[in-house]
Order: structure tokens, then C-alpha cells, then sequence
């Protein structure tokens, strides 16, 4: 008895991942299963994930997710389309009927030169999540000190990762504090958010007595007073994608959605999204009063 369960386990053929690479199951479950339905919905649920893990953690864990998620999309793509050609090929050799293995073939040949075609462009991404991922930032180091006898946060340097939970900690720890001042090129985009979110919570002025650039402009636009000093520059531009792709191309919706939560007008708004990544765009403290940007001139 243990002869024959022994000789049943060795005579066992080769497992889901192997059969498929050899063609060996149906063109039909090959192709809509194994590559539109498996690895599409992989796809699909990466992007999802990756999304959930941008809004929670830091960027330096997304780009960590990217590259592996990257690496993880293509392996399995390959697989599903390598398997799949040989399904096609099995059945145009076959006995049956060649046209769905004629047409199947044709849309493997499009997806995979498209495939190649985008991982011929993947190095810059690829490279700048990767140094992200090992710690760069977007902008020089932050600063935070209390001024003004605790009345005064005073964030200097750029919106770099952790800037919003040492901005939120600074606050905490100063009862008396009622603005936040602001001296910033700018940085990363959702943790500019986060700052803004903490400045909303605990109901802070905002203030400008040089310069606020870029992202540092979603934490100003969150006082509940907001000034600055004669003489001082409030920038705009639009956002750059993290791991290249066009800095000018098409508006990203989600971008256009913060400075719309953020309370700004239409107009003012498009005038944003039409700067590119490279300009910045510092209207006068009269413009910025009339778009309801400053509460107060001075």
C-alpha cells in the first residue's frame, strides 16, 4: 500500500505554473484566464494597494511597493504571456479550427511589443523611486523652532518626508502657539497635505515673511488667517509625477481636487495647472487678496 502511494506522489505531473509555461492547458483558459483575468486583475490590485499604501505611509514605503510591485507585474506577465503562445501555438498545429489561434497570437504579438516598449522607458522611473526609496528628499532639510515667546511655530526647509508629524509634535507641545510660520521651496505634494491637515486641526494662523513655494503653499492656504509681509513670494506650479513621465502633460484631477478642497476658485486654479513644473508663478498680494488667498493685506 505504501509501494503504491509512493509510486502515485512521483508519477505526479508538473504543477500550475510549469503546465501553463508549456502550453499545456487549453488556448481558451490560457488566454482568458491565465492572462486577462489573472494577470490583469493582479495589475489592477497592485495599483489599488499601492494607492492605499501612498494615502497611509510615507513616499519612501511607496517607492519601496513600486519597485517591487514593478518587478512582481512583469515576472508574472511574462509568464502568462510565454505560457499563452504556447497554447496558441499547440492549437495551430492542432487539428481544430486556426482562426482563434491566428487571432490570439496577433494579440500576444501587440501586448508583448508594448509590454517591451515600456520596460525599454522603465530605467528613470525605476531610478527614481529606487533613490527615493533609500532616503532621498525633494528639498533641503526642515527646521521647526517656537519664536515669539510659544506663540510662533516657525517651520524652515523643505516638506520632506515626516515634516507633517514634526510639525504636528511642535504644535502639541506649544499651548500657546496660534500661527505657523512659513519659509519653505516647497517638496513633497501629500505631505504638503498632511501639513495642511494638522494646521486645519488645531485652527492656526498662517504666514509668509519670505517665501513659500510649491507644496509649502497647501499648508499657508490651510490658516484660518493668512498673511504675509511686504515683500514676500507666494509660488505655484503644478506638480511633478514621482518616477518621471511628462511634468507638462495632461492636468492630474487629483491635484486640481486639493487646491479645490483648499477653497481657491476656478480661475485660479487653471492658472496653477497651466504653469509648468519648471516656472513658478508668484502672483501680487492683491491678486492673492482677491482670490480669497490672503484674509488681510498689509
Amino acid at each position: 500500500m505504501t509501494t503504491r502511494r509512493a509510486r502515485h506522489r512521483g508519477t505526479t505531473g508538473p504543477g500550475f505554473v510549469l503546465k501553463h509555461l508549456m502550453g499545456e492547458y487549453s488556448l481558451l483558459r490560457s488566454y482568458w484566464v491565465h492572462t486577462v483575468l489573472l494577470a490583469g486583475l493582479l495589475t489592477v490590485c497592485g495599483w489599488m494597494l499601492l494607492g492605499r499604501i501612498g494615502e497611509r505611509y510615507g513616499l519612501r514605503y511607496l517607492s519601496m511597493g513600486v519597485i517591487g510591485f514593478e518587478v512582481a507585474v512583469l515576472i508574472v506577465w511574462l509568464w502568462a504571456l510565454a505560457g499563452t503562445w504556447m497554447a496558441a501555438f499547440r492549437h495551430l498545429m492542432g487539428r481544430g479550427p486556426k482562426l482563434w489561434a491566428l487571432l490570439a497570437i496577433v494579440s500576444l504579438a501587440l501586448v508583448t511589443a508594448s509590454i517591451m516598449r515600456e520596460a525599454a522607458h522603465m530605467r528613470p522611473f525605476i531610478e527614481e523611486h529606487w533613490a527615493t526609496a533609500m532616503g532621498r528628499q525633494p528639498a533641503e532639510d526642515f527646521h521647526i523652532e517656537l519664536v515669539n515667546n510659544g506663540r510662533v511655530v516657525a517651520f524652515t526647509g523643505g516638506i520632506n518626508e515626516s515634516a507633517a508629524v514634526a510639525l504636528d509634535k511642535a504644535i502639541a507641545d506649544a499651548p500657546k502657539v496660534t500661527t505657523v510660520r512659513l519659509e519653505s521651496p516647497g517638496g513633497w505634494l501629500r505631505e504638503g497635505e498632511r501639513m495642511a491637515a494638522v494646521v486645519r486641526r488645531y485652527g492656526l494662523r498662517t504666514r509668509i515673511e519670505t517665501e513659500c513655494h510649491s507644496s509649502c503653499t497647501l499648508v499657508f492656504l490651510a490658516g484660518n488667517d493668512r498673511t504675509m509681509a511686504p515683500g514676500a513670494r507666494l509660488g505655484f506650479h503644478r506638480a511633478r509625477p514621482l518616477g518621471g513621465g511628462d511634468p507638462d502633460g495632461p492636468a492630474d484631477a487629483w491635484e486640481a481636487a486639493i487646491y479645490r478642497r483648499a477653497g481657491l476658485e476656478p480661475a485660479f486654479i487653471q492658472h496653477i495647472l497651466a504653469t509648468p513644473h519648471a516656472s513658478i508663478w508668484t502672483p501680487s498680494q492683491e491678486v492673492l487678496y482677491r482670490a480669497g488667498v490672503l484674509t488681510r493685506r498689509e
